[in-house]
């Protein structure tokens, strides 16, 4: 599933450069990358991100672990298939965690724009 957000992401017009880390000892994270800001910015902006595949809810120990694991500077991107919990969205909001936070309707729309949903399931 790893791969198929990594695919989606790579659709993006933002996203320069995505790699996903390996299944074992990937220090916490399935995907590290950068995003380009296109001129006049020339920017790039790195980020890790965690995408699960669960049906319960995301908690604040799961968002604790990736944000432990950025870098000064980087960025966050979590996905699930399923949701977040009260206190895990109120925890990223309340500390200004640079954290972007996609759910399972958000992951649906993303491989929707994307071209990659036919017949009401993902395509690679």
């Amino acid at each position: 599933f790893e791969s198929i957000v990594c695919s989606m992401l790579q659709t993006s017009d933002l996203v320069h450069n995505i790699d996903q880390t390996r299944k074992t000892s990937d220090g916490g994270f399935d995907m590290v990358g950068q995003f380009f800001l296109p001129e006049p910015f020339h920017y790039e902006i790195n980020f890790k991100g965690e995408v699960k595949r669960w049906k319960s809810s995301v908690g604040v120990k799961d968002i604790s672990r990736l944000v432990a694991r950025l870098r000064r500077g980087e960025y966050g991107l979590f996905f699930t298939t399923s949701y977040y919990g009260r206190q895990a969205q109120e925890e990223v909001i309340k500390d200004g965690y640079p954290v972007r936070l996609f759910s399972g309707v958000d992951l649906y729309n993303l491989f929707e724009s994307a071209s990659m949903i036919k017949d009401g399931k993902i395509i690679s």
